[in-house]
């Protein structure tokens, strides 16, 4: 028998984007996945979907996504993401670093599998869309564009993509504030040289 985060997260992968984006505002907040399912009121017939509340101005300044603090944070938390993941799957993670502007980034790992290689691929794109809609809603749509090329190559179907990104959902999701901890100090830092062994 499923358990019920598993049947969540079943319920989840089936609903639209808008939905999505629902759910995933409620669980920027800290929510659980089944909670914020019942807050945002997205399996249900009874509409309108419902978010938390925010500030106005504040939620239009994201929406633009022009603000060079956003888009600094947006980059340090991709890159962010790519180096928890690849660490979380037993890869050693060399050097992660950002432009001045911080619009690039690069996150250098060892050589890896098919499998490990899509699911680090994948996990910027989850973090940034699904994980934190509510502080970035125009997405990185940018940014990840070669993760995706990346992401591609190494899946041979829809299948295969969809286990990357459930499989870099799952890191993510245990590992949430490493992600963010790290990006902070990228965000100040701009580079970061690990030895091998790197933990947080």
């Amino acid at each position: 028998m499923a358990s019920s985060e598993e049947v969540a997260w079943q319920l989840y992968a089936g609903l639209e984007q808008r939905d999505r984006r629902a759910v995933d505002a409620w669980r920027s907040l800290g929510n659980d996945l089944v909670t914020s399912l019942m807050n945002s009121r997205a399996l249900g017939s009874a509409r309108p979907l419902c978010v938390p509340a925010d500030d106005v101005v504040d939620w239009q300044r994201r929406q633009l996504g022009t603000d060079p603090d956003l888009v600094l944070a947006c980059t340090a938390e991709h890159e962010a993401a790519h180096a928890v993941v690849a660490r979380a799957l037993g890869l050693h993670v060399a050097e992660v670093s950002i432009s001045e502007d911080g619009r690039e980034g690069v996150t250098t790992y060892e050589s890896a599998g098919r499998d490990e290689t899509a699911t680090v691929a994948a996990a910027a794109e989850v973090w940034i869309t699904e994980f934190r809609c509510l502080a970035y809603p125009r997405g990185d749509t940018a940014g990840c564009r070669d993760d995706m090329r990346v992401l591609v190559r190494n899946t041979d179907g829809d299948h295969d993509v969809h286990r990357a990104r459930r499989r870099a959902r799952l890191i993510l999701g245990e590992r949430r504030g490493e992600v963010l901890a790290l990006a902070a100090r990228l965000g100040r830092e701009r580079h970061i040289t690990f030895e091998k062994g790197y933990t947080s």
